[in-house]
């Protein structure tokens, strides 16, 4: 039989990967440099957006973040933000949803973004490979 003080280390264990995986998971997938679904390239497109921990920039416009907010056992995250144009200055709140493609719902835009990562992968050409007769 498995005395008290195993049991107890083996639930700490169990609890602190859980955690940390949790944890880990929520973080990462929404940073990163994203443009509209349906768009050519990133490389000079004026709806990339880059979120990162710190802050969320976007064409004319960067905002630091306030707050972040994780919805647990969800991909949503909450986005509380100040942000600047040069000339005035706002607080926005959004809302990221991560969707089944590995996309992103951004709301209240409502609108689906693509990471820049996998718009480069589709937009490369495919390699020319000659077939020796």
């Amino acid at each position: 039989m498995m005395g008290l003080g195993k049991r107890s280390k083996i639930c700490w264990v169990a609890i602190a990967l859980l955690l940390v995986s949790q944890t880990a998971f929520a973080e990462e997938w929404w940073k990163d440099s994203f443009a509209a679904e349906g768009s050519a390239q990133c490389d000079n497109n004026d709806s990339i957006v880059t979120f990162t921990d710190k802050a969320v920039e976007m064409w004319e416009v960067g905002c630091t973040l306030d707050k972040i907010q994780k919805i647990n056992r969800l991909d949503v995250v909450i986005l509380d933000m100040s942000c600047t144009d040069g000339e005035s200055t706002d607080k926005r709140r959004e809302l990221l949803l991560k969707l089944e493609d590995n996309k992103v719902l951004r709301y209240p835009q409502r609108e689906v973004l693509q990471r820049c990562s996998e718009l480069r992968s589709q937009s490369s050409p495919a390699p020319n490979v000659e077939n020796p007769q």
